[in-house]
């Protein structure tokens, strides 16, 4: 099976991944980008990412990576929650 990145959420994803782009020194203008993928492979996605990132990009750091179930879970628990109050 190919690995696919997106911005958007697609049919098959399987992680959801936040990625902080670091474009000068000033740490305001970092960007955090959510990044869908079918695949749970840090190194898979720094490869894609070297691959596709411009020049005005000076670094990078995967901060965060949750498979779609436990972000269900999460949405379901904090549903939860709220409701009971």
């Amino acid at each position: 099976m190919e690995n696919k990145y997106s911005k958007e959420q697609f049919d098959g994803f399987t992680h959801r991944f936040i990625v902080k782009f670091k474009v000068d020194n000033d740490w305001r203008n970092d960007h955090n980008i959510t990044i869908y993928s079918n695949s749970d492979s840090y190194q898979k996605l720094e490869d894609f990412i070297n691959e596709k990132k411009s020049d005005k990009v000076l670094s990078f750091t995967i901060e965060h990576r949750a498979s779609k179930e436990q972000d269900e879970m999460s949405a379901k628990f904090i549903d939860e929650f709220l409701n009971s109050l």
